[in-house]
């Protein structure tokens, strides 16, 4: 290994690879960022949360999102399959101050604006190559061997190496540290409507969370009457059907709320799916490398995580990374903060999330209380601020008691057992 070019090498130019690569060049590190695709890409996980505001501010990104007119969204709302009961969360009335709105974003737009503003900050961009091989070497640094789309392969040099490859999760799976959650091995398929029922005012971008015994549908307004649609349910249910469009359709006609949202609308694409998508690296960090953002860990996305997550784990990793490289300190043991406070972080939601899949979870969610500020506690877990904030911690705690203690004592009206089967 000859010298090295680069401080950083970035793998993954989604939301936590522009992140980490931003912060890393605002600190003034030479990084080089790898994407494999040409951006705009398509990719699902439209909703943001309104903790990842200051994120964006942060990284110098606001005006360019503020231009993309994305559509506003002030809460998230829970619906039952017949659409009987709703639970309207609006961030505004969460108990820690902050933001009370985010978007609804296009992925392809989004993380293109987002990999255009690392490209304004310094950071050296480079579509088109896909990584075939890495070394780390504790003494030397790292090398990485990318191929560009006419086949020719090209070697890079840093002192450190930041995995973001997403959800193909480079790292992790060449050196064996991905485990999937066998508890959350469900599957998502989705597509997208043009024409879709939607509510007024500030209500138009909330998403609805579509409860269905064992899963749940997502219901997303998009800018241009556009409205991403998508049910996530335990691969078992599928019992050898195909998460085809024939599966999706009938699925949508069983389901009365969905159905009568989607009178009218026209499907733009074939249907997508994923399966077994919940995961997380054993460890996230080692001797000149980390992980960040789904390369990381993934969890269902019920409470629209995954980009907050993603770039507030990039925030710290950045923070990491430029400490090491300052000390010229580049083991295991220099990441070891940023490695548990992310695994904190995803634990935090990944028990809520584990929950959501019990009716007993469910049934309280949509009966909230104002007890001990228990709805406000729940509205910001659900805004983002579920982690670092001792006021909510607790509360969620106390929430999920009630919760467990629902399944025998009956402490709200059952709701499961009048809907309908998906």
């Amino acid at each position: 290994m000859v010298g090295t070019e680069y401080d950083v090498i970035v793998i993954g130019g989604g939301p936590s690879g522009s992140s980490v690569s931003t912060r890393l060049a605002q600190r003034g590190h030479r990084t080089l960022l790898l994407e494999k695709e040409h951006f705009p890409r398509f990719h699902i996980g439209e909703s943001l949360l309104p903790c990842s505001m200051p994120l964006i501010e942060a990284l110098g990104a606001m005006p360019r999102l503020e231009a993309a007119n994305f559509l506003p969204k002030y809460g998230a709302e829970f619906v039952t399959a017949d659409g009987w009961l709703r639970r309207r969360y609006a961030f505004a009335e969460g108990l820690v101050p902050g933001p009370s709105s985010a978007y609804e974003v296009d992925r392809s737009e989004f993380d293109k604006l987002l990999l255009e503003n690392a490209t304004a900050h310094g950071v050296e961009v480079r579509q088109g190559q896909q990584v075939v091989r890495f070394e780390l070497d504790r003494a030397l640094g790292v090398s990485v061997v990318a191929r560009a789309e006419n086949g020719s392969e090209a070697t890079f040099n840093a002192q450190m190496l930041v995995d973001a490859s997403g959800q193909s999760s480079l790292l992790a799976g060449r050196l064996g540290l991905r485990e999937m959650d066998a508890e959350l091995k469900n599957f998502a398929v989705f597509s997208h409507f043009e024409g879709a029922e939607r509510y007024a005012g500030d209500e138009e971008g909330d998403i609805s969370v579509v409860l269905v015994p064992g899963g749940w549908w997502w219901v997303i307004p998009l800018r241009g009457n556009r409205t991403s649609v998508g049910l996530v349910m335990p691969s078992r249910n599928l019992r050898g059907q195909k998460p085809d469009d024939a599966y999706f359709a009938a699925r949508i006609a069983a389901t009365p709320f969905l159905k009568k949202r989607l009178i009218g609308a026209t499907q733009l694409a074939p249907v997508r799916s994923v399966t077994d998508y919940s995961y997380v690296s054993r460890k996230l960090a080692g001797d000149r490398f980390v992980l960040v953002g789904d390369a990381a860990a993934f969890i269902d996305p019920v409470f629209s995580t995954g980009v907050y997550l993603g770039m507030v784990g990039a925030f710290r990793a950045a923070e990491a990374v430029s400490s090491a490289l300052e000390a010229k300190r580049f083991d295991r043991a220099q990441f070891l903060a940023y490695e548990r406070e992310v695994a904190k972080n995803v634990a935090t939601y990944r028990r809520f999330v584990k929950g959501f899949y019990t009716p007993e979870f469910v049934e309280v969610l949509m009966a909230p209380s104002d007890w001990l500020s228990l709805r406000a506690a729940i509205t910001s877990l659900l805004a983002g601020f579920g982690v670092a904030h001792f006021e909510v911690s607790w509360r969620v705690q106390v929430f999920r008691a009630l919760a467990r203690a629902n399944k025998n004592l009956k402490l709200v009206p059952r709701i499961f057992a009048r809907q309908p089967t998906a």
